[in-house]
């Protein structure tokens, strides 16, 4: 009897042992678990600082490079990203991407002003600080844009988020709306104020407020005017040879701030301009156009010689000017262009 009750002890008592190794086994396995997915978790938390810290320093846009890339891509990534290839150094001479750097910055900046931006970020890869990959994408042209989507993986076919320029243009608008069907956020796209656009819609409501006036008071003589048709022809002719046509197809930016930080009026070459370089060119015309009339209408009817000589000299000297100043602006649009007048 004491036989059968020592060994019935000793069965329970290696039970016992064994449920404890088993649950602290069991224990240990499920701590094993959580313990690298706690450390995820934290990694991506430090993660999304560094790049929100990043982010609120450059008004909302990342700089990268190859190594650089490759860290915010890889996973874990709870958080999407719009990358810009681009080329703006000055030895590329990307008229497209320093037209839409401007553009992509202004939207990044409305994306950093709303309450949650972690889940998106806006960053920039230039080709001088990238070129690994933009080899790895394919990227043989520039600008470019790429939106990938949280935890998406970086080796898949990115056509399908590629931003079409040729169809949607180089304005921060339509590229907001882009963004916009893909995270589902509004953003938001403030513009400096245009001053110069206030100015020109006033003087055009002057404009014709004063032409209703006259018609109603002239009309017969104004339309029975021959200066009249011909100062309409003369409009019609500088907006056109001016390049505003071009502008209403292309939306080109009034302006672009040069390489040293200053505004830059004239694009290079012959396929590229600013809308500011239109009304240059309308200005230049014009004036030329004003000192041939004078020489051709004005100096036959003055009467005095010595005024008539004064005048002849002016309007030369006039059109003498501007044309070489409308040479220097072709040796802007193309360095090759041979010829000057009064400037080298």
């Amino acid at each position: 009897m004491a036989v059968i009750s020592r060994t019935l002890f000793l069965t329970l008592l290696l039970a016992l042992v064994a449920f404890l190794s088993a649950s602290s086994s069991s224990t240990s396995s499920l701590f094993a678990h959580a313990q690298p997915q706690n450390d995820n978790e934290a990694l991506l938390q430090k993660k999304v600082a560094r790049l929100e810290a990043k982010a609120v320093k450059n008004k909302g846009v990342i700089q990268l490079d190859s190594l650089a890339f490759e860290d915010v891509m890889a996973k874990p990534r709870n958080y999407s990203m719009v990358v810009l290839f681009t080329a703006i150094s000055p030895e590329f001479n990307c008229v497209p991407c320093l037209n839409f750097d401007p553009e992509y910055k202004m939207v990044a900046a409305g994306w950093s002003k709303l309450a949650n931006k972690s889940q998106l970020f806006f960053s920039i890869l230039d080709f001088k600080a990238g070129q690994a990959i933009f080899q790895k994408f394919g990227m043989n042209s520039a600008p470019s844009v790429l939106y990938f989507p949280a935890s998406s993986s970086i080796s898949g076919d990115p056509s399908q988020d590629r931003y079409d320029f040729g169809k949607s243009g180089f304005q921060a608008e339509p590229f907001a709306a882009w963004l916009q069907a893909r995270s589902g956020v509004r953003v938001p796209v403030q513009r400096p104020f245009d001053f110069m656009g206030l100015a020109v819609k006033v003087l055009g409501t002057f404009t014709a407020v004063f032409s209703v006036i006259l018609f109603v008071r002239k009309g017969r003589k104004i339309f029975g005017s021959k200066y009249f048709w011909s100062t309409i022809s003369m409009i019609i002719i500088f907006v056109m040879i001016s390049g505003h046509m071009w502008n209403q197809i292309r939306n080109p930016p009034y302006s672009m701030p040069s390489q040293q930080g200053r505004s830059g009026f004239i694009a290079s070459g012959f396929q590229n301009q600013f809308g500011l370089e239109t009304q240059i060119i309308a200005v230049l015309y014009s004036l030329l156009t004003g000192a041939a009339i004078g020489l051709i209408a004005v100096v036959p009817r003055i009467e005095n010689p010595v005024g008539q000589r004064a005048t002849v000299w002016v309007c030369m000297g006039m059109f003498t000017l501007v044309f070489s100043i409308l040479i220097q602006v072709f040796k802007l649009k193309n360095p090759g262009y041979p010829f000057t007048l009064m400037f080298r």
